[in-house]
């Protein structure tokens, strides 16, 4: 094979192998950090007719964060969440009923506002909790939380 040509082989295979292993990170890290679970306990059909912020950031526990990369939308049916398309292997969309939230915490720090929802896993006892950030979205969900008499500490 000429040395000219390498780089037209090299190039389509490591395009295919970045892509099958980006692909693997992204659905281990959807089974490991609970996104499966949840859209497994709350799976969507659709997406709601509401308000939508695209990129937004959230967190599932403590570890698995999906900075600027879930389009959420309020609804009255609920917490719509899908990742944006890079994330989507293994992340089916959920729509979180309000009344599954058993619990809401919003947090005003200095340098962000975030509210963190407690959201029970149907049948077994865990629960997950999911943190969301940026003043307008977390006063947008504090009245979709009051509207359906959710608890709401602060």
């Amino acid at each position: 094979m000429p040395e000219n040509s390498l780089p037209f082989v090299i190039i389509p295979v490591f395009a295919v192998v970045f892509g099958l292993f980006w692909s693997f990170i992204v659905f281990v890290v959807a089974h490991i950090g609970g996104w499966a679970r949840l859209a497994k306990a709350y799976p969507a059909t659709g997406k709601p007719e509401g308000r939508s912020w695209n990129w937004r950031s959230m967190r599932i526990g403590l570890f698995f964060n999906y900075r600027n990369s879930v389009n959420v939308t309020l609804s009255d049916a609920g917490l719509y969440m899908r990742p944006i398309l890079l994330f989507r292997i293994g992340h089916k969309p959920i729509l979180l009923p309000w009344k599954a939230i058993s619990d809401a915490q919003r947090r005003d720090l200095w340098f962000a506002t975030t509210i963190t929802l407690a959201v029970p896993l149907t049948g077994n006892g865990n629960e997950r909790r999911l943190s969301f950030y940026g003043k307008t979205f977390v006063e947008a969900m504090e009245g979709h939380l009051k509207r359906n008499g959710n608890a709401l500490h602060r």
